[in-house]
């Protein structure tokens, strides 16, 4: 059946390129992400620089308050979150892997998965632990 030929091949190069489109997504977001930071981080630097916040403090109020630096502020912080998300899975994928592991000791290869349950633990768990503390804060005052 020609039709099941081609299926069949189509579905062999997803699973073996499917890793690489993804490692190469991933790359993307994360270089997109960077930039938003910097870009945030450069326009409030150069902003506080330009203006003179410690003589009118209401003036620092007005522009956090506007909507326009609401929304580069909620993009600034999902972008960090992703970018750091990103980051620690491949902290998690280069140095926590079996073949990785096995260059450091044979005995250490076998408990890389593990590692990395524990890996994902402790992430999770200071993710867990920030997001309460900040919302905790937002929610008091």
């Amino acid at each position: 059946c020609n039709l099941c030929f081609w299926t069949n091949l189509n579905y062999i190069n997803f699973l073996n390129y499917g890793g690489m489109v993804m490692g190469t997504s991933m790359w993307y977001i994360q270089r997109f992400t960077s930039i938003i930071i910097l870009a945030y981080v450069l326009f409030m630097l150069f902003s506080y620089l330009a203006k003179s916040y410690s003589e009118n403090p209401l003036l620092w109020v007005n522009d956090i308050s506007s909507m326009p630096i609401k929304v580069f502020t909620i993009l600034f912080v999902v972008s960090l979150f992703t970018h750091s998300l990103l980051g620690l899975k491949a902290v998690e994928d280069d140095y926590l892997s079996k073949r990785t592991l096995g260059f450091v000791s044979l005995y250490l290869a076998q408990y890389a998965q593990i590692f990395r349950f524990i890996y994902r633990f402790f992430v999770a768990l200071v993710i867990f632990v920030l997001t309460y503390v900040l919302m905790f804060n937002y929610i008091v005052s």
